[in-house]
């Protein structure tokens, strides 16, 4: 509302006015009377303020605005009813005003009231001059405008909270997701702890687990976040320390301590200011799964008080945090649960593993058992009637001598034998006979003395006599085994022989079960001869084995080389060729100096391939067709070699090239070893 300011005294005078009826002294007290009652009961605040800032007159409702009387207002000065920051604004408005710069101005300002609030009003000032034009007196019209600052003080705290709440929300999500992106629950622990450090501006932040299953129990700072300065806190403390902070958070009731010293348990008040503590709040959790935890958040460096929405905050994200922790417990136990099903798998595998290497074991053991009995009770039925014709050939020939004598010196005593012996001796061609039967004697001795060969290389390859450890000489079963695949060996229609070249070294007498030692010599030797076989069974025709074998490019071989391993394992001919070792077999130079042998067997066969060579030494593993191969010979090979005799056997191969087998003994078995 603004009011007129009368700067022109004549226009009253010049105005042209109805001559009132009434006389004009009646008049002007009836104008009195009509401006007063206004004035008191105007519904706004009317003050009226001298030049030089007294208040000389106001109405009711500015009393009621400032909450004085109206004798109480009118012994005051404009400045004690006027908030301080508003003097200097207050005053330049008035000289404005005095100067005639201004006719009026509205503004709002506030007011000192008696109980010592602010009220905000809405000020309209103008000046009432003299009808000369002086300045008489201030007139101020005065708006109360406490309800609508209240209300727009409300609004703007509403509008404040909602942004606070999404604020909040925000916070609450971005912790949310950098708290469960992660199933591991370290991690989950310490991005909990940093994050709310990080948006509470505090010094440290804590997870804390309470044990109590353990007796005595104990609480467990299990991950903290902290300025670089504090000391680490992380670590065991036990709970019977405060029994009264146990109690609390072990029943789940929040602990929310402003300032130190307003604790009013000594106990607690002694532990916080242990650790410097100013300010702290704990918040308990339990886990689906029974585990009692605590979010500690501590302030060090001076009094840090909570808020009740840093509060919600936080109990928004221990929600947060309790499903993560469920979530990681439950991978948890499942990666447990794959673990033992992955350990029981592995142990089934290794029950079926171990299970076929003793059907392997048996099958073999039982087959070389009784083909040692065979071959055994074959050698020894041999070898009775080979002994008698080898012994009586001595007698034959000495008896053949006598004859031979006796017909010699019958010839001399009758050089002219009668016509009926004569014709006798044409008849049966004597003389061829005494040159013949001699040669036929030699070659009945050499065959009795082969057969004699041959049955002791099947005793000594059967062994059924050194069933245990002995001391023996190594060559013996390998040529044992070569006499009896001498078969295999030789020369046939159709095909050339394999030449088996020897190159042995000086042997020591080895400590060693023979007789396996030999089947070990016969699988391998075996599985040459046919490596060698199915090389030559892919040429076109069998003079083209021999037309090839006559340039040089493939002869039949088999060489043998034994001798004492150095400490760097003698190098294979193939070494350069040849690919990597068999892993279940492979020297390892890395082991100390010990005494060995070696026995090298190469061919210069079909050879086999990578994926051959993993699987050489696999119980039933052959590359042979059905009905030819049983895939045990070299599984159990192994067996004897490395798990018997704690020797080595390892592959070098080259397809289309050849194969090494390499078998190494130590000399000396262990004395306990049976």
């Amino acid at each position: 509302m603004f009011y007129s300011n009368p700067t022109r005294p004549n226009t009253a005078r010049t105005s042209v006015v109805d001559i009132p009826s009434k006389p004009v002294e009646a008049q002007l007290n009836e104008c009195d009377d009509r401006f007063c009652d206004t004035f008191e009961q105007a519904a706004v605040g009317i003050k009226h303020l001298s030049t030089d800032g007294k208040i000389i007159r106001v109405n009711p409702k500015f009393c009621d605005i400032v909450g004085y009387s109206r004798d109480q207002v009118l012994t005051r000065t404009w400045q004690d009813l006027t908030h301080p920051d508003d003097w200097a604004s207050d005053r330049a408005i008035m000289e404005l005003l005095l100067a005639g710069t201004l006719e009026s101005h509205c503004q709002q300002k506030r007011y000192r009231h008696q109980n010592g609030s602010i009220v905000w009003v809405q000020i309209t000032i103008s000046v009432v001059r003299s009808p000369q034009g002086n300045p008489k007196y201030f007139l101020h019209v005065i708006q109360d405008m406490s309800a609508c600052q209240a209300a727009e003080s409300a609004l703007q705290r509403s509008e404040a909270r909602l942004r606070e709440k999404a604020h909040q929300e925000a916070l609450l999500n971005r912790l949310s997701t950098q708290i469960r992106n992660s199933l591991d629950l370290d991690t989950i622990l310490k991005t909990t702890v940093l994050e709310i450090r990080q948006l509470l501006r505090i010094d440290r932040c804590q997870f804390i687990r309470y044990h109590a299953e353990q007796v005595p129990a104990y609480w467990e700072v299990v991950t903290e976040d902290r300025e670089s300065s504090l000391p680490d806190l992380t670590g065991c403390y036990w709970a019977d320390t405060n029994q009264v902070l146990t109690q609390q958070l072990y029943h789940l009731n929040m602990m929310r301590i402003d300032t130190v010293e307003t604790v009013s348990d000594s106990l607690l008040q002694e532990f916080m200011r242990s650790l410097d503590y100013q300010s702290l709040l704990l918040i308990p959790l339990q886990t689906p799964s029974g585990i009692t935890g605590v979010i500690s958040c501590s302030h060090t460096q001076e009094t840090r008080p909570w808020i009740d929405s840093e509060v919600e905050l936080l109990e928004g994200v221990i929600s947060q945090l309790l499903m993560a922790i469920q979530q990681a417990e439950l991978y948890a136990a499942s990666c447990r649960a794959t673990e033992h099903a992955r350990k029981q798998a592995a142990q089934l595998s290794k029950a079926l593993h171990d299970l076929q290497r003793t059907q392997s074991q048996l099958i073999q053991s039982e087959k070389m058992s009784s083909l040692g009995q065979l071959v055994a009770g074959i050698a020894h039925e041999i070898n009775n009637p080979v002994n008698f014709i080898y012994g009586n050939l001595i007698y034959a020939q000495e008896y053949y001598q006598d004859l031979i004598a006796l017909v010699q010196l019958y010839r001399t005593a009758y050089p002219n034998p009668p016509a009926i012996l004569k014709e006798r001796i044409d008849s049966i061609d004597l003389d061829f006979i005494l040159t013949d039967f001699a040669k036929l004697q030699y070659s009945m001795k050499v065959g009795a003395e082969r057969i004699r060969e041959i049955v002791q290389s099947l005793r000594t390859f059967s062994r059924l006599d050194e069933s245990g450890r002995k001391i023996v000489d190594i060559h013996s079963g390998i040529e044992s085994a070569l006499m009896i695949l001498q078969y295999r060996l030789k020369e046939k229609p159709g095909s050339a022989g394999i030449c088996v070249i020897k190159d042995y070294g000086d042997l020591p007498p080895i400590d060693c079960w023979p007789g396996q030692l030999n089947q070990v010599f016969m699988n391998i030797l075996t599985n040459a001869i046919d490596a060698i076989e199915e090389k030559a069974s892919h040429y076109s025709s069998p003079t083209e084995a021999e037309f090839l074998d006559g340039m040089g490019l493939f002869s039949p071989t088999i060489t043998i080389r034994t001798g004492i391993s150095q400490t760097d394992s003698v190098k294979s001919p193939m070494a350069d060729d040849v690919a990597e070792e068999n892993s279940k077999g492979e020297r390892d130079d890395s082991e100390p100096d010990t005494p060995y042998v070696f026995i090298r067997i190469t061919d210069n066969g079909i050879g086999m391939s990578p994926q051959t060579k993993k699987r050489l030494f696999d119980p039933f593993f052959t590359t042979k067709p059905v009905g030819l191969g049983t895939g045990l010979g070299l599984a159990v090979s192994y067996q004897i070699v490395v798990e018997k005799h704690g020797g080595k056997l390892w592959c070098n191969s080259t397809l289309e090239q050849g194969s090494e087998l390499v078998v190494e003994i130590p000399i000396q078995q262990p004395q306990n070893k049976r």
